[in-house]
């Protein structure tokens, strides 16, 4: 009995302090919201990244940063936020639309590669939602099944017991599309690594060297795919199939 009132107490003082901590960052959130509205660009943004600091992150944060930073004519920011809000809201058409409107102010202008119907599916079935969208998905479609695999025993008519079973049927069939495909962009994730010049321009060399040949310039905003690591140097990959190496400095990684 005194054991499970310790647990208890335990709880209800956990649950307390994270709700203090979430009204903290409420607070921090709203203020900066409100000082981004008064065109106090600076002071907003160590508003929300006092939020970040205290481990509560949002597509709607990063999203205001970029906007902030867009105004700040500070575009490789405001780009890596807008990247930041899509990796926890990939469907978000405002984010995505912004991040168009910014990317056209950009110096470089990177073609993508032409890509088969089966790419372009691929790529947009990893990007679909977020992991852990996929994972919370993938529990409520386990507990809808555990809920209709009981309600079979509990209901008498046969129509009744039909409904339940197709249920039971669609929604382990819908758990385990949830988990394959959560697992999927987990792997796209992991795969695919990218990065934002920071640097106003910066050479992409043919190795690991500043006394390798320079192949070509890039400014900041450009996003970039990481491949490899060497030393002080990244292996990157551009959109329209270019490779080359570039100072670690330069770059930040998403």
């Amino acid at each position: 009995m005194a054991r499970g009132l310790y647990l208890w107490v335990f709880i209800l003082l956990f649950a307390a302090q994270n709700g203090h901590g979430q009204g903290q960052s409420d607070n921090w959130f709203d203020q900066g919201n409100q000082l981004y509205k008064n065109e106090q660009y600076n002071e907003a943004i160590l508003r929300w990244e006092a939020v970040l600091e205290s481990g509560v992150h949002s597509a709607a944060i990063y999203y205001n940063m970029a906007n902030a930073y867009y105004h700040l004519n500070d575009l490789a920011s405001s780009i890596y936020y807008y990247e930041k809000a899509l990796e926890l809201s990939p469907g978000d058409g405002e984010i995505k639309a912004n991040r168009a409107y910014v990317q056209n102010a950009l110096v470089d202008v990177i073609r993508e590669q032409p890509k088969t119907l089966f790419q372009k599916w691929d790529e947009a079935s990893a990007q679909l939602l977020s992991v852990n969208t996929w994972a919370w998905l993938g529990l409520f479609f386990m507990g809808l099944f555990v809920f209709v695999v009981i309600r079979f025993n509990w209901v008498e008519t046969p129509a009744a017991k039909r409904f339940s079973f197709v249920m039971s049927v669609l929604s382990i069939m819908l758990f385990a599309a949830s988990i394959y495909l959560g697992v999927k962009t987990q792997s796209y994730k992991q795969k695919y690594r990218w990065a934002i010049v920071f640097a106003q321009e910066m050479s992409v060399r043919s190795g690991p060297r500043l006394s390798d040949e320079a192949l070509f310039e890039l400014h900041a905003g450009t996003k970039l795919r990481l491949l490899q690591t060497q030393d002080e140097w990244q292996e990157i990959e551009l959109a329209d199939g270019r490779r080359g190496w570039v100072s670690s400095q330069e770059i930040k990684a998403l």
